[in-house]
């Protein structure tokens, strides 16, 4: 199972840029370690905690606004961007397949923005399940886009599972979700030192070092 943006796929600022641009036409002005306190969580969630952060207690119809003003921005971006992958993430993925190990792609993302991403990159066929922000009732720190992700894919054992991903959200996710292999990657959103705070079984530098760890 693995995480999309910062673990598979460079999506650079985009993120960070379209989120804050949404925060401060509201008139709040984000810090780049706000940002980075909320990577890993889903979108609504992330604008939720944020907002409760500084006004307290925001109201639903606010934080879907945001929410709404920051796909736009997202998406606009996206047209103008390079989406790339991650060095060594091809690779990687073709050697799973070619030992029939099954791929699942998770993400925070709505499907018709994970969709998008995927086809800028010629992906939209790499996985064998992709689970979306808006098909889960929780978004991660919960374990539901793993789970949502075994279901799909008929895996009933936990622990014949291995979740991938760079943020401290992913690892607490694949905890909770008791997989048998929580790896960290350090191409994302946190440090290793970071990702050291959570449960996990492996860091590596970047996910092209996968198979040399599982073979």
């Amino acid at each position: 199972v693995f995480d999309m943006a910062g673990t598979t796929l460079q999506i650079g600022g985009l993120i960070p840029v379209a989120l804050k641009e949404g925060f401060l036409e509201e008139g709040i002005e984000l810090t780049d370690e706000e940002i980075r306190s909320i990577r890993g969580l889903s979108k609504i969630e992330a604008i939720r905690n944020l907002l409760e952060k500084h006004l307290g207690n925001p109201t639903e119809d606010l934080i879907q606004k945001i929410h709404k003003d920051f796909l736009q921005k997202l998406e606009m971006m996206f047209d103008r961007e390079e989406v790339r992958l991650i060095p060594g993430a091809e690779e990687t993925f073709n050697w799973l397949k070619a030992k029939n190990l099954l791929i699942a792609l998770n993400t925070g993302f709505e499907r018709k923005y994970a969709l998008m991403i995927l086809e800028r990159v010629g992906w939209s066929d790499i996985a064998d399940t992709l689970v979306c922000g808006d098909e889960v009732s929780e978004g991660r720190p919960a374990p539901d886009l793993i789970l949502e992700s075994m279901k799909r894919l008929d895996c009933r054992n936990p622990s014949r599972v291995a979740a991938v991903g760079d943020t401290q959200s992913d690892l607490n996710a694949a905890a909770e979700a008791k997989v048998g292999l929580a790896v960290g990657v350090l191409t994302g959103a946190h440090s290793d030192d970071q990702l050291k705070l959570c449960p996990h079984h492996l860091i590596i530098p970047g996910v092209g070092d996968l198979p040399k760890y599982l073979s």
